[in-house]
């Protein structure tokens, strides 16, 4: 195969597999949003609380790999539609942990699991070296498109 032949296989590949991805996130979001009422990200939410017990907002940050400030806003809508509570922990008062409640615990057993944990236990999963190459790709795509600077939240989502 001549070598600009196989550069253009394997650009027009890239591209197809970046659109398969970027449906498979918005397909799952909107059957999500469908089915439950609620965005990906509340699910995803809902299920790292409900997978590790109360959390406070950082540490359920931490579990999501997303920045604080990102998370109330989530944290503030699940509360709105009776999901989770707010309570103060016991031993700190100073330490507010998220709880589900039973309406949050009912919805999380008839959910799915969330595609963002899926795609972050597939890499975590993966063996350093691979889980390197990825990252290396996805940074010099980011690069490509400009985009290293721009401020994100989540996938497909007003949150």
């Amino acid at each position: 195969m001549p070598r600009q032949t196989s550069r253009d296989f394997a650009i027009s590949e890239t591209m197809q597999a970046l659109r398969r991805i970027i449906k498979a996130i918005q397909d799952y979001s909107q059957d999500i949003s469908n089915q439950f009422g609620i965005t990906g990200p509340q699910l995803w939410a809902l299920k790292t609380i409900f997978e590790h017990g109360d959390l406070s907002l950082s540490e359920l940050s931490k579990r999501m790999y997303l920045h604080p400030s990102t998370m109330t806003g989530v944290v503030d809508r699940l509360e709105k539609k009776n999901f989770v509570v707010r309570k103060r922990d016991e031993g700190d008062r100073r330490v507010v942990k998220l709880q589900l409640t039973p309406k949050g615990a009912s919805l999380i057993k008839k959910a799915p699991n969330p595609i963002q944990g899926k795609m972050i236990f597939g890499l975590r999963r993966l063996k350093r070296h691979e889980l390197d190459s990825i990252f290396r790709a996805v940074q010099k795509l980011t690069e490509i498109m400009e985009a290293q600077h721009m401020k994100v939240k989540f996938f497909f989502d007003q949150e």
